[in-house]
């Protein structure tokens, strides 16, 4: 298993995935403020980019606008861009990685969308405020799951996780992904690791609060952070609107 920290030179590989990253969000961007642009459009080219700057797919990237957008990995289809949704992509460089995703909302949407758009991104600050040295990671999620859930929505993933050689590391920053009623012994020890898990100085790992109302659509926001003194993000995703 991979340390929960990460070493100086680890935190130097991932910087430069998310450099790479990074440099990939004035092309989203663009590309959503086209007049007809396709979701599988958007995945290409985000594709070649990445390969252009020498970083490799850390996965295929999820696009999904309207009500496509309630699955929470969607993956990319000829459907125009139009309404809210999301575009989730992750970068490798020499193995170490990130993840990020973006939320948009292009033309006109509803008040459900919104409203929808508008808690994640109060969520997201609720989230980022909660978070220092020694502070429990599973107290995090609960807080912005009792957000949502005063919203009428709730947290349908974890709310973050660690990253680094794999996309997915300690820590956890939500519930493992099993029935807490039928659960074995081994199951409840890891339940109680996870619940345990507290935020270190070095860790690197995503949050990622996200919406879906099935029939609506739904929106996610994610970056990749660095703990150290304070929290710093290495992934600059921001809300789109166009």
């Amino acid at each position: 298993m991979n340390k929960i920290t990460k070493s100086k030179e680890e935190i130097e590989l991932i910087k430069k995935s998310a450099e790479i990253a990074n440099s990939c969000l004035p092309l989203l961007e663009s590309m959503l403020k086209k007049k007809d642009v396709r979701e599988i459009d958007i995945a290409v080219q985000l594709k070649r980019k990445i390969r252009s700057m020498g970083g490799k797919i850390a996965f295929d990237p999820l696009v999904a606008c309207g009500k496509r957008a309630s699955n929470i990995h969607a993956k990319p289809t000829k459907k125009l861009i139009q309404g809210l949704g999301y575009v989730d992509f992750g970068v490798s460089f020499k193995g170490y990685k990130v993840d990020l995703t973006v939320p948009f909302i292009k033309g006109e949407v509803g008040e459900k969308e919104k409203n929808m758009f508008e808690t994640l991104l109060k969520a997201y600050k609720i989230a980022l405020k909660s978070i220092k040295i020694g502070v429990k990671c599973f107290s995090v999620f609960e807080k912005v799951d009792t957000y949502l859930r005063k919203n009428n929505f709730k947290m349908m993933h974890s709310l973050g996780h660690g990253i680094g050689k794999k996309v997915h590391e300690l820590p956890t920053i939500g519930v493992p992904k099993f029935k807490l009623k039928k659960i074995g012994k081994k199951k409840k020890e890891k339940l109680e690791i996870v619940r345990e898990l507290k935020f270190e100085r070095n860790m690197i790992f995503t949050i990622e609060p996200g919406i879906y109302v099935k029939g609506v659509g739904g929106c996610r926001i994610e970056n990749t952070f660095l703990l150290t003194d304070k929290l710093k993000a290495l992934t600059k995703a921001k809300p789109i609107l166009c």
